[in-house]
């Protein structure tokens, strides 16, 4: 059926008992007995007939376009969830990447105390040897190994320089910090005093460097 324009249900039902309709009635009554009353009623039925066709139709119609309008903002709805879901995502990965690219402030325990003492660090040459779990005088540990180690580092006129790892990064060190120092002492010529300070550090050194437990506590227990 062709497309309906509007709702049969307000049409209006015309007089077919006017005088409008008096020939159509005339052409029905012809050479019979019917009466005029009856043609209008005829008339009347076959209007009725043909709208409450046209009201199927027409329901039919509605229904079908509602369908259609449905599905059309279903899929448009999903067009514009997907989109903002796309913009979302890629604003999450720029604020992530943002995020990476930020200088990171180091960690801290709160309440922990800062010594206001600069301690010495034991040379490259002493680190790298507990490093190869290797035997190194107590010596390189002690105040006085230390102190050594700074001055040397001061005052060397030695500028060959070699690669060496610090955390991730690979950095330049000058080569003197990897030899052994020419005022080393064996351990059993130490001081008292020398033995026992170099003896701590020693091992608070072996524990960074993380040592197996069992030697890190033989050595507590020996010393």
């Amino acid at each position: 059926m062709a497309h309906i324009a509007s709702d049969p249900a307000l049409d209006i039902e015309p007089d077919f008992a006017s005088i409008s309709f008096q020939g159509i009635r005339n052409r029905i009554i012809g050479n019979t007995q019917t009466t005029h009353d009856e043609a209008a009623n005829e008339l009347i039925t076959g209007w009725r007939q043909d709208r409450d066709i046209r009201l199927a139709a027409w329901t039919l119609q509605v229904n079908e376009a509602t369908r259609l309008a449905t599905e059309a903002a279903r899929v448009e709805q999903e067009r514009v969830d997907q989109e903002r879901l796309l913009a979302e995502q890629e604003a999450e990965d720029e604020r992530q990447e943002v995020e990476k690219k930020k200088p990171k402030i180091n960690d801290f325990k709160v309440g922990t105390s800062v010594s206001d003492t600069l301690l010495h660090r034991p040379s490259q040459y002493a680190v790298h040897k507990l490093k190869s779990f290797e035997y190194v005088e107590l010596w390189y540990f002690s105040p006085d190994g230390c102190k050594d180690t700074a001055d040397e580092a001061k005052s060397s006129t030695d500028r060959t320089f070699g690669f060496t790892k610090v955390d991730d990064f690979i950095a330049l060190k000058a080569v003197a910090a990897f030899k052994p120092s020419r005022k080393a002492i064996q351990d059993h010529s130490l001081e008292w005093r020398q033995f026992d300070m170099a003896k701590n550090s020693f091992l608070l050194y072996i524990n960074k460097l993380n040592w197996p437990e069992k030697h890190q506590r033989a050595l507590t227990m020996f010393s």
